[in-house]
């Protein structure tokens, strides 16, 4: 009889803590998905993590500000920005999730963007293409960026092409398609217009929303992950 009592004394101990783990954790998903409920573009959290596998694989949990902005990139974005070369195929390209890693040229700040690195650190070598449809709304020298190109989609999302060593036949206000070239992968920057030669050859690929006319980044580093199995092919070398 205490046999038995005691057996299902255990019983009952280990079925009130198996439901207090249940409800303990449904509470924290009920927190975390309020949590997300509230978020906006802004959140440090969103844009870190902008575009990665989870985020895009629970999309229901986002808030509508948030969802919109991901499924407007999700139909924004086309094709790799730097091609596969046809002739060479020692030409390739890397990249790192360096998001908010620190720069220190005219003061400290966070990395905004992802540096797509040459395997050649030759200047004016790899072709830069645009990611997306849109219309070029920024061309010229920024001392930070170099020579750079920013084209806004459709969506309203601004797509910033930076360290240029020279341009394609472009101009500001032209119509771009996906695929479309923007010039070439260089050097430029950190200094007066024309100054080459501060760092290693590579592209610096930002994505920005204007909305309410306050800058945004976010990270394109999963954007660009996406992509790698959207490369077109020019001949260069």
């Amino acid at each position: 009889m205490l046999m038995q009592k005691m057996k299902e004394l255990s019983i009952a101990i280990f079925l009130t803590a198996f439901f207090i783990v249940l409800g303990t954790e449904y509470l924290r998903e009920l927190g975390r998905y309020h949590s997300q409920q509230q978020q906006t573009i802004a959140d440090p959290q969103f844009r870190r993590d902008f575009f990665s596998d989870s985020m895009r694989e629970n999309r229901e949990r986002l808030s509508e500000e948030c969802k919109t902005f991901l499924t407007n990139v999700e139909n924004d974005v086309d094709y790799y920005p730097i091609p596969e070369s046809s002739v060479d195929k020692s030409l390739k390209t890397s990249y790192v999730d360096g998001w908010m890693s620190e720069r220190t040229y005219k003061g400290k700040r966070g990395h905004e963007g992802t540096d797509i690195m040459a395997s050649a650190d030759k200047r004016g070598l790899y072709p830069v293409l645009s990611m997306t449809d849109g219309v070029i709304t920024s061309l010229g020298w920024l001392e930070k960026g170099g020579y750079r190109v920013g084209i806004t989609s459709d969506s309203g999302i601004y797509y910033y092409y930076a360290h240029l060593d020279s341009y394609a036949d472009i101009e500001e206000g032209q119509n771009i398609r996906a695929g479309d070239l923007l010039g070439y992968m260089g050097d430029s920057g950190y200094g007066p217009e024309g100054t080459k030669g501060q760092f290693a050859v590579h592209l610096h690929v930002g994505i920005y929303s204007f909305a309410d006319g306050k800058e945004i980044s976010v990270n394109p580093y999963y954007v660009l992950l996406s992509l790698e199995e959207k490369k077109l092919e020019y001949e260069f070398s």
